[in-house]
């Protein structure tokens, strides 16, 4: 009890010295770590292991006797310190498989986190191992999702998913992790996804190198064999991987990642030795005595087998450069001397240097080695300079190159020449419209200008009076356009729309008028293109018109009216129709409206009393012409009260006057602009932003009078 107790305490003092996985996942290596450069040493440096003989064996068994292979088994043996007991290999699983540096295990075939147990990668039913060797090797075991762990079972590795169309997969539903086929050749065989099947590649070529023997313990990498071993330690003799070609083929489909690479650095940190498969994939082709493919590797060897170089002197006259594959061998010119090199781009490989021979190793890209020349002095006493050539001009501010050669060995020197300075012309600008006089100072040499402002300021536009440029209508503004005497700009202003019988801007109606022309509907356009017409009086069937467009022109709620003299195609029809519905008239009869009779003053304070609500008056109506008993008398009453109607004079009302359209336009701009509007100066901002963007505009003077309507 005492000896396992310190043999955990052990364990967990090197996990607490590990730390968590850096790498990511799926994120391909392209460079070795450090600590794996510093793995490889002596007789198994990669240049000495790429050396020895692979097999080319059909029998797995045969293919483990290779000097490769045997080289490989003692590194990974020689260098394995000790294994962790079965019950700790779990407690290493957090550094060793997280992501990232966190502490978060990836389960394997899934790539994700969660509750996992053991996956013996290598199927316990087809090793000689138990609790001990391969069944406790980090390199070997992975965490892994415990329904995915059964589901896999002893199954072989190999192609499922394009091969047999009634595979079964895991999970049933969602995305896949693996494919299998459980009845296949009595074993099952499963395929896991392309991302992972490189690391089930070099995990199955650790475990057969390392733990192969020479008995027969497992050798049935990729052959079936006889059965082998005891009660505890025993292999069915069954093969692990379909075939030799399908293993290597996954080796390829999927390269180390700089997770797999991370990993590899904890577990040696824990157990001493290396997976020298993911290090090194290069290493799995040639155990075989195969071709290395063109493919990614932390080394980058494999891809640079397939790299080129090139070598160039510089310059050209101090030598010669032979190229032998990835070594350059330099024949400089009688009394030139090798000075340097370098090699483009620079990360494409690691060169040596023995004087004159240049060895290029690691090659990842293809390169340029440009080796440089210096000619030795053969002017002993000092060299006799020519006169010097300007190979470089001088300018207003920037120094020139005058270029020396020396007439016995040809060497070159440079100097520089002074910057020559600026010719400078001053020229005065009077000033502009917008622009205040400068003085401007110009080099009359390289064209450089600088200005600076006099204290004359800027003279303003003088603008001519202006042409039409465009006649205003009634549903769009004017345009004069005006010309600057002095710098030629133009500019334009809105010329407002005018009824020819509407131009007094100070006119009582003048503002009403204009509000009813652009009102949204509008309200009435005129009784011609260019007639407003303001004395004419106000039929029937306009000043209804003119109060349904007030509100905005709404549906009437039916189709049927009482009046027979309001035609179908009748232009006022629908005002007629709203107007019957709301109660606001009922007609001259029970079937006639009269719709061109003359409206008068009592009928149209009426109507928009209705329209209102019929609002009860604060009091009685003051004119003296208005009945006790007549039916627009609380109509009139609201109306002067509310600044609708002044009346004709302080004392009457006048009802019985025809109503005409200047008035019948003014009372409906009191009621739906003005009288809401408590003061002359809201009544004046108001009316100014109703009329902004119309081309009409107020002035304090534009507020109608309180005429008496």
């Amino acid at each position: 009890m005492k000896r396992a107790l310190i043999v955990f305490m052990l364990s967990l003092s090197v996990l607490l010295g590990v730390s968590a996985n850096p790498g990511v996942r799926h994120e391909t290596a392209t460079a070795l770590s450090a600590q794996a450069e510093a793995y490889y040493t002596g007789d198994y440096c990669y240049e000495a292991l790429s050396a020895l003989a692979g097999s080319a064996s059909d029998s797995s068994a045969e293919a483990w006797t290779s000097p490769l292979c045997a080289a490989l088994h003692s590194l990974m043996n020689e260098t394995q310190t000790g294994l962790l007991p079965y019950a700790e290999t779990l407690l290493a699983f957090p550094r060793t498989d997280s992501s990232g540096g966190s502490e978060d295990a990836l389960r394997f075939y899934c790539d994700d986190t969660g509750a996992y147990n053991r996956e013996q990668v290598w199927a316990e039913l087809h090793g000689t191992y138990y609790l001990d060797g391969a069944g406790v090797d980090l390199h070997h075991l992975r965490p892994a999702d415990e329904d995915a762990n059964l589901a896999r079972g002893n199954m072989v590795f190999g192609k499922v998913k394009d091969r047999f169309s009634s595979c079964e997969t895991w999970p049933e539903t969602g995305t896949p992790v693996f494919w299998y086929c459980s009845d296949w050749e009595g074993q099952g065989l499963v395929e896991v996804r392309d991302n992972v099947k490189g690391d089930v590649a070099r995990i199955l070529l650790y475990v057969w190198v390392t733990y192969g023997a020479a008995d027969g313990a497992n050798l049935n990498l990729w052959s079936d064999l006889p059965e082998w071993g005891s009660s505890l330690s025993y292999s069915d003799g069954f093969r692990v991987v379909e075939s030799l070609d399908t293993l290597l083929e996954w080796m390829e489909l999927d390269p180390v990642d700089t997770w797999e690479l991370g990993r590899n650095d904890a577990v040696q940190t824990i157990q001493g030795n290396r997976n020298v498969f993911i290090d090194y994939p290069e290493l799995a082709f040639l155990l075989f005595d195969r071709e290395i493919p063109d493919m990614t590797t932390p080394s980058g060897l494999a891809h640079g087998l397939y790299c080129s170089v090139t070598a160039e002197a510089d310059p050209p006259e101090g030598g010669t450069l032979l190229v032998d594959g990835c070594v350059v061998t330099a024949v400089p010119t009688p009394g030139w001397v090798v000075s340097g090199w370098s090699l483009s781009p620079a990360d494409a490989a690691e060169l040596t240097q023995n004087e004159t021979v240049f060895t290029l190793t690691k090659l990842r890209k293809d390169c340029t080695l440009t080796v440089q020349f210096y000619l030795e002095d053969p002017c002993g006493m000092g060299h006799s300079w020519d006169a010097g050539t300007v190979t470089t001009a001088p300018g207003c501010e920037t120094e020139g190159v005058r270029s020396y050669c020396c007439t016995v060995c040809g060497a070159q020197r440079t100097e520089a020449v002074p910057a020559l300075g600026h010719d400078w012309h001053t020229e005065t600008i009077p000033p502009g419209c917008v622009m205040p006089g400068i003085l401007l100072k110009s080099c009359w040499r390289c064209g450089k200008e600088v200005e600076t402002p006099t204290d004359e300021p800027p003279l303003g536009h003088d603008w001519d009076d202006g042409t039409v440029t465009r006649e205003p209508t009634q549903t769009q503004p004017g345009e004069r356009s005006f010309r600057c005497n002095r710098c030629g700009l133009t500019r334009t202003e809105e010329l407002p729309f005018r009824f020819d019988d509407v131009r007094d801007e100070h006119a009582w109606y003048f503002t009403p008028v204009y509000w009813a022309l652009r009102h949204e509907p509008q309200i009435t356009a005129g009784t011609s293109p260019t007639c407003f017409s303001p004395k004419q009086s106000c039929t029937r069937a306009q000043i209804v018109t003119f109060l349904w467009r007030a509100f905005g022109s709404p549906d009437p709620a039916g189709t049927e009216l009482p009046f027979e003299d309001v035609p179908e195609n009748a232009y006022y029809r629908e005002a007629v129709l709203w107007a019957a519905e709301r109660g606001i008239t009922s007609g001259t009869s029970p079937t006639t409206f009269s719709p061109k009779a003359s409206c008068t003053r009592a009928q149209v304070v009426t109507f928009l009393w209705i329209a209102a609500g019929k609002p009860d008056p604060a009091g009685e109506p003051r004119f003296e012409d208005v009945p006790a008993d007549a039916y627009y008398r609380k109509a009139a009453a609201w109306a002067a009260e509310q600044g609708v109607v002044a009346g004709t004079t302080p004392t009457t009302f006048s009802p019985h006057a025809p109503c005409t359209r200047a008035q019948v336009v003014t009372m409906l701009w009191r009621l739906f602009g003005e009288t809401r509007i408590r003061s002359r100066e809201n009544a004046f901002d108001a009316r100014k932003n109703q009329c902004r963007g119309t081309g009409f505009f107020l002035r304090r003077t534009d507020i109608p009078s309180r005429r008496r309507l």
